[in-house]
Formats: structure tokens, C-alpha cells, sequence
């Protein structure tokens, strides 16, 4: 299930950077020329629904990263803990040394868990930046 949130996310980010950088040849050549570079509707239209489209999916998937990341952080502790107690009351030296691996595992999740937030929050960036372009293609499609 984790795996399937993860690659959600990932695939949420490379929808949003695949339709940017389709997006981005016809942007440079109407802001220089002050014209489309494909004339009639079409591609108002097109503008109009996938930025809307694509600002939603990266809501949807900025939110699947910040949960992913701050539940996991708040659990994943926990689970650490039980795994070291377990092998530590083992008494095995095989076991403690295990554990002992784990411990210094537990200590790096925190910096992993806030990049995931960092990540999630540049993916909910590009959300509240695709809907200002929603509204300023709205705006464009009225006049």
C-alpha cells in the first residue's frame, strides 16, 4: 500500500513536469509574438481544462505525500522500538548486533521522512502556481 501511495506521488510530479514542459514551447512563442502558435480554439481550450486537471492531481498528489510522510514519521519510531526490543530480549549476539543496526536506522528517519514533507510541499507549490495560471487562462479565454 505504501509503495502504491509512493509511486502515486512520483507519478503526480512527472504528469505536472511532463505538461510543463509541454506547455512551455507554446508560452515562449505567444509571449514573444504575442500570438498563438496554433490558431482557433484548440488550444485555449485545451489550456483551459488541463490546467485545471493538472493543478488538481497535484493537490492530490502533494496531500498522499504529506500524509504518507508525517504518519510514517510519527509510527515508523515505534516500530523501530519493537524490533530492537525484540532482539535485544533474544540475547543472541547476532541478534544484538541486529539490533544495534536498527538503532542507527531509527536515528536517520526523521531527516528522510522531512525531506518526503519538503518534496510534498514543493509539489503543493506547483499546485497553488498551476492554479494561478488556471484563473490567468480563464481570464485569457473570456476576452
Amino acid at each position: 500500500m505504501l509503495l502504491c501511495i509512493v509511486r502515486y506521488v512520483l507519478a503526480t510530479a512527472a504528469v505536472g513536469a511532463a505538461y510543463l514542459i509541454l506547455q512551455l514551447p507554446f508560452a515562449i512563442y505567444y509571449g514573444c509574438t504575442e500570438k498563438r502558435l496554433i490558431g482557433g480554439t484548440l488550444l485555449p481550450q485545451f489550456d483551459f481544462y488541463a490546467d485545471k486537471v493538472v493543478s488538481l492531481l497535484l493537490a492530490s498528489g502533494a496531500g498522499a505525500g504529506f500524509a504518507v510522510s508525517i504518519e510514517l514519521k510519527k509510527v515508523l519510531p515505534d516500530a523501530f522500538d519493537a524490533i530492537i526490543a525484540i532482539a535485544q530480549a533474544s540475547g543472541k549476539a547476532d541478534l544484538i548486533e541486529f539490533a544495534d543496526l536498527f538503532q542507527q536506522e531509527k536515528s536517520k528517519t526523521p531527516g528522510f521522512f522531512n525531506r518526503g514533507i519538503i518534496a510534498s510541499g514543493v509539489l503543493l507549490g506547483g499546485c497553488v502556481l498551476m492554479a494561478i495560471v488556471s484563473v490567468l487562462t480563464s481570464i485569457n479565454r473570456s476576452k
